[in-house]
């Protein structure tokens, strides 16, 4: 009966259903509210619990990050966390123009396909938009039929195409980049955002939501009986599931073949290279470092 359920909402999502309910979750937005934009599987997740540290002042929770930066259909009813009276919304929405000033997280496409099978996975959702295989699976993500979002290329263009890149107000995060040098991107975030936060804070915002003490958290949580929209479905799917995921950064390369890699490069392989990823095949690789020699 849940798993019915589960796909008739599932189904429900990818029709043209959605085009209202979407257009409802937008209504009363204010100019001043800043939004952290993601495509699903890119980590927004854990930027909402250390950002949600930094500008409360107090542990995150899974319980509690709605309420201070809530998912857009959410919003209505929180109030402001940002200096200019502004609240920080959470979507994971292409472009729209009520978004007036937003920061862009985005993830390696080869990873978020994973994630984004995994979890699929786990839901029982994978043979909705596939054959049941990773393959049918990734080329349906690629052409955009998996997600009600989109492909992730078309909603990375939508962002990097919109007003906001052209008028200043569109700042682009790199999960990687905010792995492997947190405290030196969260800085230019908060900038961004109009806050100020002392090293110290934002050092111990990010020693508090590690991988391990996020599946801590979300043990906790579950353990607790919290009810949030980010558990509800873990807490139908069983021990196995966990919404927290490894957060791997280029887990692709030890599980993607080339022929899978260069199928992922025919779609998104320029907005890959926009974005300043590698192709990721040998050959293709190698072509390159002798394109960019004879450039010099």
């Amino acid at each position: 009966m849940i798993q019915t359920y589960r796909l008739i909402r599932a189904k429900a999502a990818r029709s043209r259903i959605r085009i209202p309910r979407v257009w409802s979750w937008h209504i009363g937005l204010k100019p001043q509210d800043i939004f952290q934009a993601s495509y699903p599987r890119s980590g927004s997740t854990w930027l909402r619990f250390i950002l949600f540290q930094i500008l409360q002042g107090e542990e995150a929770g899974f319980g509690k990050i709605d309420k201070c930066i809530p998912e857009i259909h959410q919003h209505r009813g929180v109030p402001p966390i940002l200096p200019a009276g502004g609240r920080l919304i959470k979507t994971h929405e292409q472009y729209r123009k009520e978004y007036t000033r937003s920061v862009l997280l985005v993830r390696d496409v080869r990873d978020v396909i994973l994630s984004s099978h995994a979890r699929a996975v786990e839901l029982g959702l994978a043979p909705l938009v596939s054959n049941g295989d990773f393959d049918s699976f990734m080329l349906s993500m690629l052409e955009g039929r998996a997600l009600q979002m989109g492909s992730w290329q078309e909603h990375t263009r939508t962002w990097l195409d919109s007003p906001l890149a052209k008028n200043g107000n569109l700042l682009v995060v790199r999960y990687e980049d905010l792995r492997k040098k947190p405290e030196q991107v969260l800085g230019q975030l908060l900038e961004f955002l109009g806050v100020t936060a002392d090293s110290r804070v934002i050092r111990k915002a990010i020693e508090d939501n590690s991988l391990q003490q996020m599946r801590a958290k979300e043990d906790k949580a579950r353990k607790a009986g919290e009810q949030t929209a980010l558990l509800e479905a873990n807490k139908r799917i069983g021990e196995e599931g966990r919404f927290v995921r490894k957060g791997a950064v280029a887990g692709w390369r030890d599980k993607l073949t080339d022929a899978q890699i260069k199928i992922i490069n025919r779609y998104a392989g320029n907005m890959l290279a926009t974005l300043g990823y590698e192709s990721g095949v040998v050959e293709e690789r190698q072509s390159e470092s002798r394109i960019s020699a004879l450039s010099i």
